[in-house]
């Protein structure tokens, strides 16, 4: 499993950080261990605009996160 480092900003080890499913999230086989591809790591701060493009594959749901980027707090 990857670091919990947000993958819009890069904040690490965030309280609030949780992992996001998108369409093309595809599980690891059982006993492998990695990363499964499709699920993407995010800050508190910008999970829920990253679950509301959660309907498309992950690059694409970056690419649109990262072109019209979510109002940062921090």
């Amino acid at each position: 499993m990857e670091p919990p480092i947000c993958a819009l900003c890069g904040v690490r080890f965030d309280p609030g950080a949780a992992t996001v499913r998108f369409s093309d999230y595809r599980p690891l086989p059982d006993g492998m261990v990695g990363h499964p591809h499709g699920l993407v790591w995010f800050c508190g701060a910008h999970l829920e605009a990253a679950e509301a493009v959660a309907h498309l594959p992950a690059e694409e749901a970056l690419t649109t996160l990262r072109s019209n980027p979510p109002r940062n707090p921090r």
